[in-house]
């Protein structure tokens, strides 16, 4: 991936890690980077960061107090922020931890320790491709035709997906429509 052409720019970054001394060093390794960052201790604390202020990445962990996991979290902000790019930062390095990481959302899975430079890489490269995820599925819901009739007329009429729910007027009759949201 070349940084250099990509469209996504990580600006805020949400680091939810209770380890003190590793949410300090990535606060200033990230601002180093020109990112701003917030910390959050615990479930609590993301939720209300990632709501109040939402991050363009998460770094996640999966150790948390408070009987909430990480995967937990993950799943919540994926539930209600699905284009917002969440990577684990874990010291857990066990397949299982990899796939439940999949299944609740998450885009991309680093184990501690790591080298900070390949973290940068590794954020960008998350982000590229949670972006290029989000904009391939607007471009098949553009490439998706819709089919429907004219109420008055009766003729068929073909369209763009990315006309639903739109008005537009039939090219027989002049009759305005509203394109049908679902098929």
């Amino acid at each position: 991936m070349n940084s250099a052409l990509s469209p996504v720019i990580v600006n805020r970054v949400l680091v939810v890690d209770d380890d003190r001394d590793e949410a300090a060093f990535l606060k200033e390794f990230l601002q180093q980077h020109k990112m701003q960052v917030d910390i959050a201790r615990d479930a609590g604390q993301a939720h209300s960061a990632f709501s109040m202020h939402p991050p363009d990445m998460v770094l996640l962990d999966i150790m948390l107090p408070n009987n909430v996991s990480g995967f937990e979290v993950c799943e919540r902000m994926k539930t209600t922020e699905p284009n917002v790019p969440v990577l684990i930062l874990s010291a857990i390095e066990l397949d299982d931890a990899f796939d439940l990481a999949k299944r609740v959302g998450a885009d991309g899975y680093v184990t501690k320790p790591y080298d900070p430079d390949m973290l940068l890489v590794k954020i960008r490269e998350t982000a590229e491709l949670v972006w290029q995820r989000g904009h391939a599925d607007e471009e098949s819901v553009k490439a998706e035709k819709v089919r429907f009739d004219c109420s008055e007329c009766g003729k068929r009429l073909k369209v763009s997906g990315a006309h639903r729910g739109h008005r537009l007027n039939c090219p027989q009759c002049g009759n305005s429509l509203v394109v049908p949201r679902h098929d």
